[in-house]
């Protein structure tokens, strides 16, 4: 825990939580990014940009709007999907309605690289959340999770 400081808004249940809230978010992103670069020599980053693009209308996404579904800056994104594209996993297509933007379309091998990779992001998930879970906590905790996510109810 860190100590107060002047003018500190937060009680120390809040204080408690939040430092908890990033500990926890920092670890499990730690803990799932060593078992993909391990087992899928892919970095968390790197299958969530391919899990995105095959969860996509077309395989496909503007590279800004496949930014936004990563969490991730414009500038990373594109030194992304650059190595990516590299491995032939994803190709660069422009935009048809736009002559400055760009998406990136998931190539056959790219959706072969997510379908070998999902047995690891399965078992890590396992590992590092589902499993220190009981039904009734993960029932609890995902719509919480969701909303400070920004994310729709489910």
């Amino acid at each position: 825990m860190w100590e107060s400081i002047p003018g500190d808004e937060l009680t120390a249940e809040e204080k408690a939580f939040f430092e908890a809230f990033l500990y926890a978010a920092t670890a499990v992103q730690r803990g799932v990014d060593a078992d993909l670069t391990y087992e899928q020599q892919k970095t968390l980053s790197e299958y969530t940009t391919l899990l995105r693009l095959a969860t996509a209308p077309g395989r496909r996404l503007r590279i800004n709007e496949l930014a936004a579904a990563c969490s991730l800056s414009l500038s990373r994104m594109s030194r992304i999907v650059e190595k990516l594209e590299t491995l032939g996993l994803l190709r660069r297509e422009p935009a048809l309605n736009d002559r400055r933007g760009w998406n990136a379309v998931l190539t056959e091998a790219g959706a072969e690289s997510v379908r070998r990779g999902a047995p690891t992001y399965a078992k890590s998930a396992r590992r590092h959340v589902l499993d220190r879970l009981d039904s009734n906590q993960l029932a609890a905790l995902t719509p919480l999770l969701r909303r400070l996510a920004g994310l729709p109810p489910r």
